[in-house]
């Protein structure tokens, strides 16, 4: 019978009365189940640690310009971070950082540069002040 990875234990979906809260089939559904006898080569993976470190940075950039996420973006990124882990015991973290930094770059070239600086780099002072001119923007464009 076809499993799940280990990596996704606690991060089930919810029974919220008739409502199904938290359901990511990449985690806990046909998506997420495991391929048994298939071996992943070094490019595969590195390719892997690229693909589970951007969705930690959309995650958490669009927590940075939104200031809010859900119970989805949550069990992603929890079992992205353990994804990583579990690769990085056979990759090495040398490997994981040159994947994880490369991850960022493409990243970072992808979104508003004054963003991503004050994201990064940004004082609170000035996170908050971004976020302030933003929430300003939003509520003017969807009054």
């Amino acid at each position: 019978m076809p499993r799940v990875s280990k990596d996704s234990a606690g991060l089930e979906p919810r029974q919220a009365g008739p409502f199904t809260v938290g359901y990511v089939d990449a985690i806990v559904g046909q998506g997420g189940v495991e391929v048994p006898g298939y071996i992943v080569t070094k490019a595969e993976i590195l390719q892997l640690v690229l693909y589970w470190a951007t969705e930690i940075l959309e995650i958490e950039f669009a927590y940075f310009l939104y200031g809010c996420s859900g119970s989805s973006e949550w069990r992603t990124g929890q079992y992205a971070q353990r994804r990583l882990n579990s690769i990085s015991s056979f990759i090495g973290e040398n490997e994981m950082n040159k994947a994880s930094t490369e991850a960022q770059e493409t990243f970072a070239r992808r979104v508003d540069p004054r963003a991503w600086r004050i994201f990064t780099e940004g004082t609170p002072e000035e996170r908050n002040s971004f976020q302030r001119e933003l929430d300003e923007k939003m509520a003017r464009e969807y009054p």
